[in-house]
């Protein structure tokens, strides 16, 4: 039994493993932004719960749907066909280069938008209740480009490591949580610190507010550069 169960638990650890740099990529300053200003106003968790659900519950569908593309790639080669050991550098080199490409225009092109403009776009998404937030959220999930491409990455990750339907099973839900765990710390802040939380959670809004253009530049261009050399390796 031990035999059998060491190579898919090792299978399994070698994909949480290569997960990290997603998840490090993943970090979103805007949306942490977003579900603190919520925190904020509200006094609770709830319509800042919906956000974080409607994200996570529409990136788990896209990469069921990846997942189930990745899959119906041939396993060896096949005459005209492109298979898994061909396709997967090429997805890692290609979302490596786009993510080094926006770290690039984040950097030296994009404006962050002012105080003002941004209190201007939190005072109106903040006077959605919870169900409208669940879905808007649900619903852009299918248009952040930098989460899915993080995301294709990861399921490619899936389905190079693992064989078995469960631990495919379990490895996307845990990758859903790499690409959303930012948010999830202010939410652990105030449902664990309550009211003497609010303090932190203005002060982790001002900081990112302040650093969201270098955040997102290193975080993607550093993990982009990683995504490359695995590429390359494979190739």
């Amino acid at each position: 039994m031990l035999e059998f169960a060491s190579p898919v638990g090792s299978s399994m650890l070698l994909a949480l493993l290569q997960f990290i740099p997603l998840a490090l990529a993943a970090v979103t300053p805007t949306m942490v932004i977003f579900v603190t200003a919520l925190l904020a106003q509200d006094g609770n968790a709830k319509r800042a719960f919906a956000v974080v659900s409607g994200r996570y519950l529409g990136l788990l569908v896209i990469g069921f749907a990846v997942l189930f593309i990745l899959h119906k790639l041939p396993d060896d080669p096949v005459s005209g066909k492109l298979d898994e050991h061909e396709a997967l550098p090429v997805i890692f080199l290609i979302i490596g280069i786009g993510l080094m490409a926006a770290a690039a225009y984040n950097l030296l092109v994009k404006q962050v938008p002012g105080d003002e403009n941004q209190q201007s776009l939190l005072s109106r998404l903040k006077r959605l209740n919870a169900l409208v937030l669940f879905a808007a959220c649900f619903a852009t999930a299918f248009f952040s480009i930098r989460q899915i491409s993080l995301l294709i990455a990861g399921t490619a990750i899936i389905k190079e490591t693992s064989a078995r339907p469960v631990d495919e099973l379990v490895l996307l839900l845990i990758l859903c949580l790499a690409m959303i765990w930012p948010m999830l710390i202010p939410l652990g802040i105030k449902l664990g610190m309550g009211e003497r939380g609010d303090e932190l959670l203005g002060r982790l809004r001002i900081w990112m507010s302040a650093h969201q253009q270098g955040i997102n530049s290193a975080v993607l261009g550093f993990f982009g550069g990683v995504l490359v050399a695995k590429g390359i390796a494979g190739l």
